[in-house]
């Protein structure tokens, strides 16, 4: 399909597509166009671009062209593209013969009839000599004609060279680009291949080398800036930098998908991103022949630069004709080295984003590091956002607790129950619907008993309005409750007007606004220790987290700490609506309070809260704010043990890899994992000065 091939081919754009799309690079841009403009009639700055699949060689060239085209000082060249593939090359006439059939396709309109012509007679050539040097001899009246030299651009030209089966096409391209200044070659390859490397072979020194390396950050902030047409920090773009390997296709396809998303929800729909695109990843791997496709998946699985040995163990094959496979992906820029020594090199897959995609499709053993990874990364990179770590708060389990209608005794109504019941599944506006009539049918009556229901339906849909984050009506909803309940003296109104208050407040604190929400917290907190009656303490330390996250966001972080270790303990004597979660949330709030001030949790509280991340239902984690603090604070060995003694070891890998490097070992793990681990080292760097720096503040104690 025309739309599918473009997505990853710039040969179907247009120059001013080329142009407009083209942002890194930019330095070997720079540097071919400069060569070619201070080259003369006698010399040929043969060039050749060597980076693996989805580099970005193809774009660079097709850019070199455009500038050609368009760039006065370059008016004495004409370029001629190659396609991608030169899948009918396979003698030294016929490559030649390409060329003309190019010229023909490209050059100017009034001529291409008689090239055409030219082409299609020479096609029937049958002695090779003779082909090349009709062939060459056109090309070069063409040349002549027009007072220009031709620049020939050819993608893959290792793997030209593999197909070709002339062993002296080498020497006699060599002959032909050494003797006639008026083709200048700017190639293509995704590896370095004996032709080039080998002393003895034709091509060795004929070109100047130019290799792409993977793009840093900074770079792929510009392609992600460029292709999803908006602005994103360069912490959020640090992971798919990571993901991708700094590979600019891959990163243009997460861009393209991710341009509306935000970097939590690109990252968490990661699955749906690579089967958007799976006729992509699909191709190249169908294309491989049985063997390579079977030492390329068994790589996939190791999932961590391994040698040859290692991957033919766990393809099933022998070591040396796994060697001879690796080598042939290699030249297809499907498997790159990485590291190892010369006698035992480590291997690695290209594409990292594939890697990571069938581990997560079909993987077995390391599924679940590459979802802890992402899981690990998403926590890592993510802005901070305050409130999103009391999420769990609105749950079900607390929206039904706050408001379950035996809190108000006898009085609650079947149609208060139904609508819980419809908010249960799923149906909220409907729920709202009934809250509604509940209160307006009954809002002329008198009694406490119409006022119970009447405070009931009111928090019932001040807490639905809050979970659904429909803040502004959340609010307007705790206004009307709070004008209804006010002057009621009985406790269960007195308990459902603080709870209005609390909700009021809530809402007020998810709205970033907790100086108009502390007040209403004060007074929910208040009003329920003067209750007479006992109320589940669940009740009162919900209020009390929310008036601690109000205080922390207000920068009062010693009193926000204090408010938290009271919800602690206030949820320790009522563990049958305060769960495990809640502590750890709770305690990941008072991590953060306690990081702002260079302080830690205690070593008791960093075990709890590992404890509770094996859960697959558990809270959420801020891993800077809840976890780095406390690990930079003790030494590295004594950290590691506490994460490797804990069940949720499996889910922090690279903070362990970290914790290891500082200690001096080289862990054998995947490069995405030993690259993230490299962030988090910086982080711990960063926690242990800030711990330091507030340290040095504090003031001498006196004897």
């Amino acid at each position: 399909m025309a739309v599918a091939v473009k997505k990853y081919n710039p040969g179907f754009l247009s120059d001013d597509e080329i142009i407009a799309s083209f942002c890194v690079r930019t330095a070997e841009f720079d540097s071919l166009v400069e060569s070619l403009r201070e080259s003369d009639a006698g010399s040929s700055p043969h060039s050749l671009v060597i980076g693996p699949r989805g580099s970005g060689k193809t774009h660079l060239l097709l850019r070199v062209a455009a500038e050609v085209r368009r760039n006065p000082a370059l008016t004495g060249l004409f370029p001629v593209t190659f396609a991608e593939e030169s899948y009918e090359v396979t003698t030294c006439g016929e490559f030649w013969l390409e060329c003309l059939g190019r010229l023909a396709d490209q050059g100017p309109s009034e001529e291409r009839d008689n090239l055409r012509l030219t082409y299609d007679e020479l096609r029937t050539v049958t002695d090779d000599q003779a082909l090349a040097d009709r062939c060459i001899g056109s090309l070069l009246d063409y040349a002549d004609r027009h007072e220009t030299r031709l620049l020939l651009l050819v993608e893959n030209l290792n793997m030209l060279f593999n197909d070709i089966n002339d062993p002296d096409v080498g020497w006699k391209l060599r002959q032909t680009l050494q003797t006639e200044p008026r083709f200048i070659l700017l190639g293509s390859a995704t590896s370095r291949f004996d032709e080039i490397d080998n002393p003895d072979h034709a091509l060795y020194d004929l070109f100047r080398i130019i290799s792409l390396h993977p793009l840093d950050t900074t770079e792929c902030h510009a392609l992600w800036q460029s292709v999803a047409g908006k602005c994103s920090t360069t912490e959020a773009v640090r992971p798919l930098e990571i993901l991708t390997g700094g590979n600019p296709r891959l990163l243009t396809i997460i861009a393209r998908f991710g341009a509306d998303r935000s970097f939590r929800d690109l990252m968490e729909n990661l699955l749906d991103l690579v089967d958007d695109h799976t006729e992509y990843f699909k191709s190249h791997l169908e294309a491989l022949p049985p063997q390579e496709r079977r030492v390329y998946l068994a790589l996939a699985r190791l999932w961590k630069p391994s040698t040859a040995r290692e991957v033919a163990d766990n393809a099933r094959l022998n070591t040396s004709t796994c060697s001879a496979q690796l080598k042939r992906l290699i030249a297809r820029g499907a498997v790159t080295i990485e590291g190892g020594t010369p006698r035992r090199r480590q291997y690695y897959l290209t594409e990292r984003l594939y890697n990571i995609y069938y581990l997560l499709r079909h993987g077995r053993t390391n599924d679940r590091f590459a979802r802890a990874l992402i899981d690990f990364m998403i926590r890592l990179y993510s802005p901070r956002e305050l409130g999103r770590l009391l999420l769990g708060i609105s749950r079900d389990s607390h929206a039904r607790g706050i408001i379950d209608p035996k809190i108000a005794g006898h009085v609650a109504s079947a149609l208060l129950t139904e609508a819980a019941a419809l908010a249960q599944r799923g149906k909220p506006d409907e729920a709202l619907v009934i809250y509604d009539q509940v209160i307006q049918q009954l809002d002329s009556q008198a009694g406490a008993s119409n006022l119970h229901q009447i405070g009931l339906a009111f928090t019932s849909k001040a807490v639905l309005l809050f979970k659904l984050e429909r803040r502004e009506q959340c609010i307007a909803a705790c206004n009307e409750a709070v004008d209804q309940l006010k002057e009621s003296e009985d406790s269960i109104v007195a308990l459902q007007f603080a709870l209005a208050l609390g909700t009021r407040g809530m809402a007020l604190v998810f709205s970033n606004k907790p100086a108009e929400a502390l007040p209403d917290l004060d007074d929910a907190v208040a009003n329920v220790r003067a209750l007479d009656e006992p109320v589940p303490a669940f009740i009162l330390a919900t209020l009390i987290e929310f008036k601690g996250l109000a205080l922390l966001q207000s920068n009062r972080f010693a009193e926000s700490i204090q408010e938290f270790d009271e919800a602690i303990a206030l949820g320790a004597i009522d563990p049958e609506h305060r769960d495990d979660s809640d502590l750890s949330y709770t305690l990941q709030l008072k991590a953060l309070a306690l990081n702002q001030i260079g302080q830690t949790v205690s070593e008791e509280e960093f075990v709890l809260i590992l404890r509770f991340l094996s859960d697959e239902d558990g809270p959420l984690l801020d891993v800077t704010e809840a976890l780095i603090p406390f690990v930079a604070s003790v030494e590295p060995i004594k950290a590691l043990a506490l994460i490797e003694s804990s069940p949720s070891q499996h889910l922090l890998l690279p903070l362990i890899t970290a914790l290891q490097q500082e200690l001096g070992q080289t862990p054998p793990v995947a490069k995405e994992v030993a690259e993230v681990a490299r962030d988090v080292r910086a982080k711990l760097a960063e926690a242990r000065a800030h711990q330091a720096q507030a340290r040095a503040q504090e003031p001498p104690l006196v004897n």
